[in-house]
């Protein structure tokens, strides 16, 4: 199986035959064909952008909803696009799993996939941290002080050096391709006693409630509260504090203890998937009919969130462009469309304009942002 450029590019996938949480077979529910890879912008051509088939399927012995198509880990991360980077959401998440951190953390702490050092920043204030090493393939905020370092690159066995008091990690978990593995093998990095501190995203809620950024070819399986808790318990680590930071995102505090318990084989409710598509299908074919005039229609996120309806058949052609706030992302081209991006701040020079916005958890703090800041006569399409 291979993905393709437009342009003739051709590059393999690889293949998941077997069932991230008991191994089990996998059976085909559902395609979005030629779906694209990256979830941004970008300035190349749009011959040169990759497209693959997403391929969702449900293990026939737990019923754990998963993709099988993924990406290359070079090709998919690439590029970093800024997931995070912009808006209050994220501040305030960061703020309060800091306090979550600090409450069960103490001296040399490593974080995995920090790039913008925001949480290592928090948490560095605390007098029982001692050290926060951060771990990513690209590090692109400053430290606070000495007390923050950085490594360029995965943190393993082999550039690990003194073994850490405790790992944590944000929204890393739904984005590694063998979670049963990944996090067995961290956790194999610490001592016994030693704690592990994460904060992860409720795909099946997520799902329930119609995010279109819940699963792609980023976050490739559906992860549940259950599973979590079972990935963890397969890591010998014994779960000692659970925070419901929202619907939608856990915080959760394990301690490494080799006599944990192994758990046992779960099945899962996969009904969350079915209503998730029927709902788009049902909605999009809506906004179709509802869209008035491209030049005064535009639709919310150069991200997942836009390739998502576009590719589920929102009409491209009825709409200006794609808003986003992150400037990074401006003058620029929705990777896998002909769209470019703008500053919202275009909508001032309309007197009704029509924004399709629907960004998850994001939908209500972007739609207060427009009407108080920037065009109140603005009608939304959520």
């Amino acid at each position: 199986m291979s993905m393709k450029a437009l342009g003739g590019l051709l590059v393999k996938v690889i293949k998941r035959d077997k069932c991230v949480s008991c191994n089990g077979l996998l059976q085909d529910i559902h395609f979005i064909r030629d779906f694209p890879i990256y979830m941004g912008t970008t300035l190349q051509d749009k011959n040169n952008d990759i497209e693959a088939d997403m391929v969702f399927a449900k293990c026939v012995n737990c019923g754990c909803v998963q993709m099988k198509n993924l990406i290359p880990l070079k090709i998919l991360y690439k590029d970093s696009h800024f997931a995070g980077a912009v808006g209050g959401s994220w501040l305030d998440h960061h703020k309060q799993f800091s306090e979550f951190v600090i409450k069960h953390a103490s001296g040399n702490i490593v974080e995995v996939g920090g790039a913008h050092l925001t949480l290592a920043n928090l948490i560095e204030k605390d007098k029982a941290i001692d050290s926060v090493t951060v771990y990513d393939v690209s590090i692109i905020g400053e430290p606070a002080s000495h007390k923050v370092q950085t490594v360029e690159g995965l943190f393993d066995s082999t550039t690990v050096g003194k073994k850490p008091d405790a790992i944590v990690h944000s929204h890393v978990i739904e984005h590694l391709y063998e979670p049963m593995k990944e996090i067995r093998e961290m956790s194999a990095l610490l001592e016994e006693g030693g704690t592990m501190i994460i904060s992860a995203p409720v795909i099946d809620k997520m799902m329930e409630d119609g995010f279109t950024n819940a699963m792609n070819f980023e976050h490739t399986y559906g992860l549940t509260k259950n599973l979590l808790y079972k990935i963890l318990n397969n890591a010998q680590l014994q779960i000692i504090d659970v925070y419901d930071y929202s619907r939608h995102c856990v915080f959760v505090a394990a301690r490494k203890d080799l006599q944990v318990t192994q758990p046992n084989s779960k099945s899962y409710d996969s009904s969350f998937f079915d209503k998730f598509i029927e709902y788009h299908e049902t909605e999009i074919k809506k906004i179709n009919t509802f869209l008035g005039h491209p030049k005064e229609t535009f639709v919310f996120g150069a991200h997942i969130f836009t390739q998502f309806l576009l590719k589920n058949g929102l009409d491209e052609s009825n709409l200006s462009c794609v808003l986003d706030n992150d400037t990074n992302k401006q003058n620029q081209r929705l990777y896998g469309t002909n769209l470019k991006v703008s500053s919202p701040k275009i909508l001032k020079d309309f007197n009704c304009p029509t924004v399709i916005l629907k960004a998850g958890q994001y939908t209500e703090e972007i739609k207060k942002d427009i009407l108080e800041n920037i065009n109140s006569k603005t009608r939304f399409i959520l």
